[in-house]
């Protein structure tokens, strides 16, 4: 299998970056939208959010199914930029792997544009996954706020 090179997610969002960057650091907000489809809950079990803070979240799907994802902040510069380990815990099948992902909020007038990249799967099968699930996230985050801009 070949490797991954990642995937990267774009919006322009209709709210000002502080307002995006909030979105990202706040337990009751991230349960709102930082999940795939509005079907699948998202329940904040730990989320410190600081350089070298750890967060660690469960989705719970449909079918019954509980997956658990956690990771490290690794930068946080408020409000243009995060870094953060995403690991995701077995049984999952992209369980071990432990990539990375990237968040850049550049102004844009009122608004915002949003990239998202997703990197260091090391399994090409991964960005397909990642890719719709970031662009799920983003029309529930979307949903919230009013719309794209």
């Amino acid at each position: 299998m070949r490797a991954s090179p990642g995937v990267e997610v774009r919006r322009i969002l209709r709210v000002a970056p502080d307002v995006v960057f909030g979105a990202f650091a706040e337990a009751a907000v991230v349960e709102q939208w930082l999940r795939p489809a509005p079907d699948v809950k998202l329940t904040v079990l730990d989320l410190d959010f600081r350089p070298g803070g750890t967060y660690r979240f469960a989705y719970d799907v449909p079918d019954g199914r509980r997956m658990i994802v956690g990771g490290t902040y690794r930068a946080i510069e408020r409000p243009s930029r995060i870094v953060f380990s995403w690991l995701i815990e077995p049984p999952d099948e992209h369980a071990g792997i432990d990539s990375e992902v990237t968040v850049t909020l550049v102004p844009v007038g009122a608004a915002t544009e949003l990239t998202i990249r997703h990197a260091k799967f090391d399994r090409a099968d991964a960005d397909a996954r990642h890719a719709q699930g970031w662009a799920g996230a983003l029309d529930l985050f979307e949903s919230l706020h009013g719309g794209g801009a």
